[in-house]
């Protein structure tokens, strides 16, 4: 499966930007230059995610993450929690949602 989720040129080279997955909102940032894309949820009770430096914080309950590996850092969630980050691939400009390849 793949769907095109957003095109590189259009990635702030700081802060995200969203896109969409089959009706879900997705997360997507440059980390060290590369683009990067978690799904909008927070592994607690499935909250929006915000940026706050080098990490994404839940804006119901205020677990964070740490956007380079998307494990937990703190806060009111299991302790080995990880976001979802999605498998993605550059083709032809646009950073592609790639599954099952």
């Amino acid at each position: 499966m793949r769907h095109a989720l957003i095109r590189v040129d259009e990635i702030p080279q700081t802060g995200l930007v969203t896109a969409e997955l089959l009706g879900r909102e997705v997360l997507v940032m440059l980390l060290n230059g590369k683009p990067r894309a978690f799904a909008n949820v927070c592994m607690h009770h499935g909250g929006p995610l915000r940026l706050d430096g080098d990490t994404l914080t839940c804006q119901w309950h205020g677990a964070q993450y740490d956007t380079q590996t998307g494990r937990v850092i703190a806060g009111p969630v299991r302790p080995d929690a990880r976001l979802i980050m999605l498998p993605t691939r550059i083709e032809d400009g646009i950073l592609t949602y790639v599954y099952d390849e």
